[in-house]
């Protein structure tokens, strides 16, 4: 599939097309049936994967799937258990497409590094054309939901006062 095209492999093409395999494969093996809490995110504004739900639900009815089932189409799937960054895309259009496709609530910002400038991915957040509800859940509301930034997880009880010294 690369022979003779080093350019495909590598952040053109090859990465984000593996990673939605893979994550396809989570969405078509059942695991998101299975563990419907299960969050993944995935990078690059979700690896091509928003672009094409019509078409993951539409040709899943008529795909040679074997014994595979899902209780309900792909896209379910992939707007429930899968969250996005904005990471190695800084286009208005592309942004207001995953919007669009995977919600307000599941894109999250986030910088490419080492392969973009942060000065870049920030401008481009500050001044993208999208609304301003929107940017605030995008640029940081979103990942503290997700990501359960600022929560205490779990209670640490204080060690017995012999274990202090």
């Amino acid at each position: 599939m690369y022979a003779g095209h080093s350019e495909l492999w590598g952040p053109v093409c090859s990465w984000a097309f593996e990673t939605a395999t893979h994550a396809l494969r989570l969405v078509f093996g059942g695991v998101f049936e299975r563990y419907p809490k299960a969050r993944v995110v995935l990078g690059h504004m979700g690896e091509t994967l928003p672009f094409s739900l019509w078409r993951f639900d539409s040709r899943w009815l008529v795909c040679n799937r074997g014994t595979r089932t899902l209780a309900e189409p792909p896209s379910f799937y992939i707007k429930r258990n899968i969250a996005i960054t904005t990471s190695g895309v800084c286009s208005d259009f592309s942004l207001r497409c995953a919007l669009e496709a995977m919600g307000s609530d599941n894109v999250m910002f986030s910088v490419d590094y080492p392969f973009e400038k942060t000065e870049l991915a920030a401008q481009f957040m500050d001044s993208a054309k999208i609304s301003e509800t929107d940017r605030v859940k995008v640029a940081s509301e979103n990942a503290k939901r997700i990501l359960r930034i600022g929560r205490r997880v779990g209670r640490i009880e204080s060690a017995p006062a012999a274990e202090k010294k």
